[in-house]
């Protein structure tokens, strides 16, 4: 470093070096003077290969191996890699582990994991409130894990795995999911109010509420499908949320119409005391 160049706030090194025909040949390098004194009396000069730069992370050397993520999501590379490095043998001393996108995975996913228990306390306590119920609103949420199956085989079907945008999917799921629910079990609350018995109530629930539980499930799902199709730009990262909403959408219709009700008459045909039970 001959000198330093002051540029406003900061100061910038000038550094002195032969050229590059000199710097290229190991010979005329040699004959390069330190105070009048020949470099090849003061080093012992040899060839060798080395890497260009040794990066460390704590205090250890390190090695970046990288890769790209075509198919099946991070989750799905990354089990990948585990899977073939249980076959390896890896020398003494040697340390392998699986970081970069799967650590921003890792943590993603937690935080995703307690905005999902969030969603699940905000939404019993509203509908607890409604229904001025404490067990009520378990039937409700019986939609949740009915949603979370057809989400995940949705994943798996079209090769996408979980990760961070699918993971945002699952939590949107918890509101959108228990709204066939919410209107299916108003309904029955409202015509039990009426005098009707529970086994009637239910079933005529699933008679006037059909039509509007199926249009607007198919609304929200043909909504969505455009993202699922992945058109424009950045598509790739919003296929997996609409895929995880879509599929979650599809089975939690279908079984909400099933099994809810089941579970409706299981709770409120034990609560009851003055009615007497249906056939």
């Amino acid at each position: 470093t001959a000198t330093e160049l002051s540029d406003v706030d900061r100061k910038v090194p000038v550094v002195v070096r032969p050229e590059d025909a000199v710097r290229r040949d190991l010979d005329r390098l040699l004959e390069g003077r330190v105070d009048g004194v020949p470099l090849s009396l003061l080093v012992e000069a040899r060839r060798a290969e080395a890497p260009a730069a040794i990066p460390r992370e704590d205090q250890r050397r390190t090695v970046a191996v990288t890769a790209d993520v075509v198919r099946g999501g991070l989750s799905g590379a990354a089990g990948a890699v585990e899977a073939a490095l249980e076959g390896l043998e890896i020398p003494p001393g040697v340390e392998v582990a699986v970081g970069g996108g799967r650590e921003e995975l890792g943590r993603s996913l937690r935080a995703l994991g307690f905005a999902f228990l969030l969603a699940l306390v905000l939404v019993y306590l509203i509908l607890g409130a409604q229904f001025e119920s404490a067990v009520l609103p378990f039937t409700v949420l019986l939609a949740v894990p009915l949603a979370l199956v057809g989400a995940i085989l949705a994943l798996g079907l079209t090769g996408h795995g979980l990760d961070t945008m699918s993971g945002i999917g699952i939590v949107v799921l918890v509101g959108i999911a228990v709204n066939d629910a919410i209107v299916k079990v108003d309904f029955v609350n409202r015509a039990r109010a009426e005098g009707l018995a529970l086994r009637a109530a239910i079933l005529e629930a699933g008679r006037a509420r059909l039509r509007p539980i199926v249009m607007t499930s198919v609304t929200t799902i043909l909504g969505l499908l455009p993202l699922a199709l992945g058109l424009g730009a950045g598509a790739e990262l919003r296929v997996p949320l609409a895929i995880a909403v879509i599929g979650g959408m599809v089975t939690s219709t279908v079984l909400t119409l099933i099994v809810v009700p089941l579970f409706y008459q299981a709770i409120a045909g034990r609560g009851r005391s003055a009615e007497s039970p249906d056939p």
